[in-house]
């Protein structure tokens, strides 16, 4: 429904905050008397909140969801607040000097545009940014380094099972035969459990089971061994997965502190492409 150029000054003296308090209790009946009047305003109201940055109204499931919390992030970054800044001048402007002398609906198309732009904005980055960490995990998450489980005399040698379902990709079966094996009590296999712990994260972060790869590593960096500085490599490569560039960067600068952590190389060749700054 269009409304005549009075209502809509009305409407942006309304929601502006800049109506006097008689006039505002006037209108507000108004409203609740007129349901086509009570959708406008609310449609100006959302219109201009996209515009200025205001809180999105969100349900608790969304709000809770990690890929949600990520683009809200990449929303946050300087590079989309001086775009949003930038629009949101603009649409100031607009709305103080084309909304009073026009007295019609091209503001709503104008405004639809602009959150279309911001939105459209932020999901190409975090596409991009998603596309990144995973064409670098693939690059980076080298599990052919792994050391081989076969033991020399051991006729059943069920690690070394174990080790070609994982690279069978099994890792569901992978997964019951290293928990199993990490419970045996034999020095031969206590020795090995580092390189169990190996296999069982990843088998874990391939089935994108991230709680548990992540305990599984943190066992891997307590186990005092020459083989735990492994543990931050690979929790990098859990968030690097995941597409979290913050928790990626802090495992990678606490695998460069020492030059003998294990892929200390390719932790400064990602550092870098990454580009944290």
């Amino acid at each position: 429904m269009e409304f005549d150029n009075s209502i809509y000054e009305q409407i942006e003296a309304f929601i502006s905050g800049e109506m006097g308090e008689d006039d505002k209790k006037l209108f507000e009946v108004k409203i609740q008397s007129d349901k086509d009047l009570e959708k406008e305003v609310e449609l100006h109201r959302s219109l201009k909140n996209v515009i200025q940055d205001k809180e999105w109204h969100l349900t608790e499931n969304v709000k809770d969801n990690k890929e949600f919390n990520q683009i809200k992030n990449s929303r946050r970054s300087k590079k989309y607040a001086n775009i949003e800044a930038s629009i949101q001048e603009a649409g100031d402007q607009y709305f103080e000097n084309e909304i009073k002398p026009k007295g019609n609906k091209k503001w709503l198309y104008y405004i639809s545009a602009v959150a279309a732009v911001i939105c459209i904005a932020f999901f190409i980055n975090y596409y991009n940014n998603n596309q990144s960490t995973t064409s670098l995990y693939a690059e980076y998450s080298n599990w052919k380094e792994l050391p081989s489980l076969t033991i020399q005399d051991d006729n059943e040698n069920i690690l070394a099972e174990g080790e070609h379902l994982f690279f069978e990709a099994e890792y569901t079966k992978a997964i019951m035969i290293f928990s199993q094996e990490l419970g045996d009590s034999s020095v031969q296999k206590q020795n090995l459990n580092p390189y169990i712990l190996s296999y069982l994260g990843a088998s874990y972060l391939e089935l994108n089971d991230y709680e548990n790869a992540i305990l599984t590593f943190d066992q891997l960096l307590n186990s005092n061994t020459v083989d735990s500085s492994k543990g931050y490599w690979y929790k990098a490569m859990v968030y690097l997965k995941q597409g979290n560039k913050q928790k990626t960067e802090e495992q990678l600068k606490l695998v460069l502190q020492d030059e003998r952590n294990f892929n200390f190389q390719k932790a400064v060749e990602l550092y870098e492409k990454l580009d944290f700054n």
